[in-house]
């Protein structure tokens, strides 16, 4: 026990006195914030930018109908630009059209046809994709108030009653738990701290069961594997090199939640946006860390064993995708786990234990699944640690002293059956 505890302690110190650690500690967080708060806060942006658009409106609307429907959403920068139909007809003024857009006078336009109240049909003219949120976020609400009013008009109704059926809805969202109380919630400051969670599990994960198999290769390129097996077996130098490397993710890990944990007592703001660590309930915070230390040890586990038997890093990325694959598909699958959280495809992939740390875990934060599903998933998880440890136990005794070949599928099947 004590040549274990030494071997752990030797991949602990070794991980967290070295340089790469200490920046990843400091840049992880702020990566992080790349990739999640950054998008968060940039997502409506640019809807509010001056823009000019061009309008051929063939429909006899009133002159000032669709401007007065853009101020009233809130799209006061924007500028309607009139292009007459002259005698040489539609086709030339739309012409005229399209070469205000090209040489940049406009930003995009639209065609509003003769039939437009009876049909409803528009045509929007633009230089590039990118223009398309100004017709769906900008144009289509403007152009549908429009529609309404005229129908109602056609229709005699009140212009009391019209403004009436045509306010604008206000949404409160109450998260419901298992006990049937309620609370008030900021959804989008929900899913991102989910998100945040899901992504640590992932990121952790796959970080450091990497760090574990280049671990192992580089100790056998340099022999040092020779000298540590001189005092200590085979599978207990790779059990100390799993937990030492894994108290290392966790060290890290422990960083980062307090650092969480002092800014949201102060409260953190991102935008109009709150960020406190009451959002995290008690069965997330432990659902967390359960998925991130089974989830880790699964994961070293495999990429030791496999580590033993390769030469180079090389030869471990023939390997290295279909263990990937266990957490990239989850990632795959988020939208379906938005749409349907319990539906049959993403309960049984929750279930599979290569996907579970963070397929299960991403149901425990958008709708907590029965509990017994979940104890499920650690109980196949634990049994797959176990039967992998056996086997990477196999491997590890024999191909750490193993050297020449590039080892193939149909190599580790063999040291697995012997």
């Amino acid at each position: 026990m004590n040549k274990v505890l030494t071997v752990i302690s030797r991949e602990y110190l070794e991980r967290v006195r070295s340089r790469s650690f200490v920046i990843g500690t400091v840049l992880g967080p702020l990566l992080m914030s790349m990739f999640i708060v950054v998008p968060m806060l940039t997502a409506g942006r640019g809807l509010d930018d001056p823009r000019t658009i061009a309008v051929i409106d063939r429909s006899g609307l009133p002159a000032a109908a669709l401007g007065d429907a853009l101020r009233e959403n809130g799209r006061k920068n924007v500028t309607l630009a009139p292009v007459t139909v002259g005698p040489n007809g539609e086709a030339a003024a739309v012409e005229e059209l399209k070469r205000r857009i090209t040489d940049g006078s406009v930003s995009s336009g639209v065609l509003v046809p003769a039939d437009f109240v009876a049909t409803g049909k528009a045509t929007f003219y633009s230089k590039s994709v990118s223009a398309l949120f100004v017709r769906d976020d900008i144009l289509k609400p403007a152009l549908a108030r429009v529609l309404r009013q005229e129908r109602f008009a056609h229709a005699q109704v009140p212009d009391s009653l019209f403004t009436y059926l045509s306010a604008g809805l206000e949404w409160d969202s109450v998260s419901v738990s298992a006990a049937g109380k309620g609370h008030r919630q900021n959804d989008a400051v929900s899913f991102g701290a989910a998100f945040v969670l899901i992504m640590i599990i992932y990121m952790m994960v796959l970080m450091y069961g990497n760090h574990t198999l280049t671990a192992v290769i580089e100790e056998k390129n340099t022999r040092m594997a020779e000298v540590l097996l001189s005092s200590v077996s085979p599978e207990n130098l790779m059990l100390g090199k799993v937990i030492g490397i894994g108290m290392a993710g966790l060290t890290q890990f422990g960083m980062w939640a307090l650092a969480f944990f002092l800014l949201s007592q102060r409260g953190i703001t991102l935008g109009d946006m709150t960020i406190s660590a009451g959002l995290l309930t008690p069965v997330i915070l432990v659902s967390f860390v359960m998925f991130f230390l089974l989830g880790f040890f699964l994961y070293a586990t495999l990429y030791a064993g496999i580590g033993a038997m390769c030469n180079q890093i090389q030869d471990a990325q023939q390997f290295n995708l279909p263990l990937m694959m266990g957490l990239i598909i989850p990632m795959m699958m988020m939208s379906a786990v938005m749409r349907e959280p319990n539906s049959l495809l993403v309960t049984v992939f929750s279930l599979v234990p290569l996907c579970a740390p963070v397929l299960m875990f991403m149901r425990v934060c958008v709708e907590t699944p029965p509990m017994w599903q979940v104890v499920l998933s650690w109980a196949l998880m634990a049994v797959s640690i176990w039967l992998a440890a056996r086997g990477a136990g196999k491997l590890f005794r024999i191909g750490i002293l193993m050297y020449g070949q590039s080892p193939t599928w149909a190599t580790i099947g063999k040291a697995l059956r012997s």
